[in-house]
C-alpha cells in the first residue's frame, strides 16, 4: 500500500484507506466504506449528511445535496450494485442498489464508496425516503 501513497489508518478506516461509514435508512443502518479518493473525503466533511432521496429505475435512490464538490475525477457511465456516487451533472448522490438491462447511464458518476450489507431494504422502499450517512463509531 506504501507505493501507491496509502500509509496512515485512522480510527474509522477499513481496509485500503476506506473509512467505515454507517448508512440509516428508516430504521435500518447499513454497512458501508467511503474509498480513499480526495472527492470522498471532502464530501465526508459534511457528515452526518442527510438526503431526501427517491427511487428510480429500479436500480437506484438519488437526492441532491447543499454543497458543491471541487474535487471532480473520475467519472464513469456504469455501476456496481451498493456503489455510492456523486454526479455532477445532477447534482446528486445515489445509491445503486440492483442492476438493470443496461447499466449504462447517460450521465457520469463518480464512485465515493459503497455499501456493504445487504441491499435488499432498497427493493421494499417507495417514494421519497431520508438517508442518513455518517462515519461508523
Amino acid at each position: 500500500m506504501n507505493s501507491i501513497g496509502i500509509t496512515k489508518k485512522t480510527e474509522n478506516s477499513a481496509e485500503n484507506g476506506e473509512t467505515a461509514i454507517k448508512i440509516t435508512v428508516g430504521d435500518v443502518v447499513l454497512d458501508g466504506i467511503l474509498y480513499n479518493t480526495v472527492l470522498a473525503e471532502e464530501i465526508k466533511t459534511y457528515f452526518p449528511l442527510t438526503i431526501s432521496m427517491v427511487g428510480y429505475g429500479g436500480r437506484e435512490y438519488y437526492g441532491g445535496i447543499d454543497f458543491y464538490p471541487q474535487h471532480l475525477e473520475g467519472g464513469q457511465k456504469t455501476f456496481e450494485n451498493g456503489n455510492i456516487t456523486y454526479c455532477e451533472a445532477h447534482h446528486n448522490m445515489a445509491i445503486f442498489y440492483a442492476q438493470t438491462d443496461n447499466p449504462n447511464l447517460s450521465v457520469d458518476v463518480i464512485p465515493i464508496g459503497k455499501v456493504t450489507s445487504d441491499l435488499s431494504v432498497f427493493d421494499d422502499l417507495s417514494g421519497s425516503v431520508q438517508i442518513t450517512f455518517a462515519l461508523a463509531e
